[in-house]
């Protein structure tokens, strides 16, 4: 029998791999599963293995496909939303206790909002798409909400895909112990 521990690093691993290699798919854009993976990470992984390693995760997917997709400085921005995503779902995820996909879909609302603000205001601040006015700015928002809405819909189906089968994942160990 598998290590419990052990067990969640590896699907911590498989779950890099999945967000690493849907990077290279093609999709509609920005309709990903990384959010949903970084709720899970902060929702379970966190308990599970290691909180730090949890919220790196959406982290080491993004730079690994960075160092092949290429590097800008929205980037930073991009990493930034998902690292407060992490922190975020982690605090929120310490207050639930029931109905975890419910919970986990509205931290995707909330993480998705506030990376929505985060890494639009840094294509707005550091392209030349749009003026360095408020007017610029409030366009820049309101020509990303097409993408958000990919966010917002591709987080609630992935996240509630992989919170499905979480019980799953935990009945091996149900099972360990009926065995016994």
């Amino acid at each position: 029998m598998m290590d419990n521990h052990k067990k969640w690093f590896i699907i911590a691993i498989i779950l890099i791999l999945i967000g690493f290699t849907y990077r290279f798919i093609p999709h509609p854009p920005n309709f990903s599963p990384l959010m949903a993976i970084t709720i899970f990470s902060s929702f379970v992984l966190s308990k599970k293995i290691n909180k730090y390693f949890s919220f790196s995760i959406p982290l080491i997917i993004l730079f690994i496909s960075d160092l092949i997709i290429g590097f800008s400085i929205i980037n930073l921005f991009v990493y930034i939303g998902f690292l407060i995503s992490s922190l975020l779902s982690y605090i929120y995820s310490l207050k639930v206790q029931k109905n975890i996909i419910i919970h986990s879909n509205l931290s995707g609302l909330i993480n998705n909002t506030v990376f929505f603000i985060i890494s639009n205001f840094g294509v707005w601040i550091f392209t030349n798409m749009y003026s360095k006015t408020w007017q610029g700015l409030i366009e820049c928002y309101y020509n990303a909400i097409p993408f958000f809405k990919n966010s917002v819909l591709s987080t609630l189906i992935f996240t509630t895909i992989i919170f499905l089968i979480y019980p799953l994942l935990e009945m091996e160990k149900r099972e360990q112990y009926d065995s016994r």
